[in-house]
């Protein structure tokens, strides 16, 4: 089966890296991946042929449209992302290319990775985002979302989620058909461990925005270290800037001056794979604060892949996504320091949730997760 995956690919650790190599190493499947025009999507291997065919613009849909025409794939296979494409003026331009899709004779699935209930939509969530809730009303966006799941459901021939969580969203909130939607768990990488020593520090790895709820994660450190100020152990932050929130990284390190973190709290900005491998098998536990869960989170399922304890807030599809004191640690985010206290202070826990993490992480592997997907691309096709 001749599959076309189109996807951002980037940075690494991307979740798609991470599926389209389980599904290259398919022999059911020929595997081609429609990247967006960055040069540097051509030095990955091993994730099937990867053409640079679409930019971040309204130009994406025709790009494509005349690639698929060239490659006449069995299955093209899409990934859903409001900034994926652009922002939310590209993601309004989607269902058209689904529906050119559709007239042309081709046959789809789309995974949606995000989506949030309507009574969720408010100012709050607008300016999280950075848009002007002076111009960006709710209605606006509550209506945006409703035509494009909407649509989506309409327009493709199956689609894929991450959580039952999304499921239910998009089927209770935006008319969704539930029976053309399969649940399929985030595929985990699989890493060579070097049993590194552990050292003391909590880590987080993601982007430096407003959403991520690193604001809670400092107070709660913050906390911990004024009630035991003879720990050692530091809170290490790595990760990009969100173009448009360059304001909330100087927030961040706003909150660190003048207080008990300062030489506590390292900030890293940007890392490659080899300092990222370091930092998180060296980590005694990860971090994953959130103020808003929109669908599963790539750096936990990144974390999980190098069996680390994850820390995160216990809120949405971190619920569905880690089970406390199994396979991770859920807090509110008012009680982050509660986490760390109760971390640091009981190891063997730690080591059993990181076993219990590994075992999850080999289950569901990309070849795992690949052989799932062939099954529901076979039923899109009817074959």
């Amino acid at each position: 089966m001749k599959v076309v995956f189109i996807s951002g690919m980037l940075p690494v650790g991307h979740y798609s890296q991470s599926i389209t190599s389980g599904l290259a190493n398919n022999p059911g499947i020929e595997l081609i991946v429609y990247a967006d025009k960055d040069p540097k999507n051509l030095e990955i291997q091993g994730c099937g042929e990867i053409k640079l065919v679409w930019s971040k613009s309204l130009s994406y849909v025709y790009e494509i449209l005349r690639q698929v025409l060239a490659d006449k794939p069995d299955l093209i296979h899409l990934q859903h992302e409001l900034n994926m494409y652009g922002g939310l003026i590209t993601a309004m331009f989607f269902p058209l290319l689904l529906l050119m899709l559709k007239i042309m004779g081709f046959k789809t699935v789309v995974t949606v990775h995000a989506a949030v209930y309507k009574k969720q939509i408010d100012h709050e969530l607008i300016r999280i985002f950075h848009q002007n809730p002076k111009y960006v009303k709710p209605f606006m966006v509550s209506l945006a979302f409703h035509y494009i799941y909407k649509s989506i459901s309409l327009l493709s021939g199956r689609q894929i989620v991450h959580t039952e969580l999304t499921r239910k969203i998009i089927s209770t909130d935006y008319g969704v058909d539930a029976k053309r939607v399969k649940v399929i768990p985030i595929a985990i990488p699989q890493k060579r461990l070097r049993n590194l020593p552990k050292e003391h520090y909590f880590f987080y790895f993601g982007y430096m925005a407003r959403r991520k709820g690193l604001g809670y994660l400092l107070d709660g450190f913050q906390k911990y270290l004024t009630a035991n100020p003879h720990s050692d152990f530091r809170l290490i932050l790595a990760g990009g800037i969100i173009k448009g929130q360059e304001e909330a990284f100087d927030e961040i390190k706003n909150q660190i001056e003048g207080t008990a973190m300062k030489g506590k709290v390292e900030m890293k900005g940007f890392i490659n794979m080899e300092q990222q491998d370091d930092l998180y098998e060296k980590a005694y536990a990860v971090c994953n604060p959130a103020i808003l869960s929109m669908g599963s989170s790539g750096p936990l399922f990144h974390a999980a892949s190098y069996g680390k304890c994850v820390i995160a807030t216990k809120i949405g599809h971190f619920i569905e996504d880690l089970d406390h004191l199994k396979t991770g640690y859920l807090i509110e985010n008012d009680k982050w320091h509660d986490a760390f206290k109760y971390i640091a202070e009981n190891p063997e826990v730690v080591k059993q949730i990181e076993q219990a993490t590994l075992k999850k992480a080999k289950e569901r592997s990309p070849e795992n997760t690949a052989r799932i997907y062939l099954e529901w691309y076979r039923e899109a096709i009817g074959k």
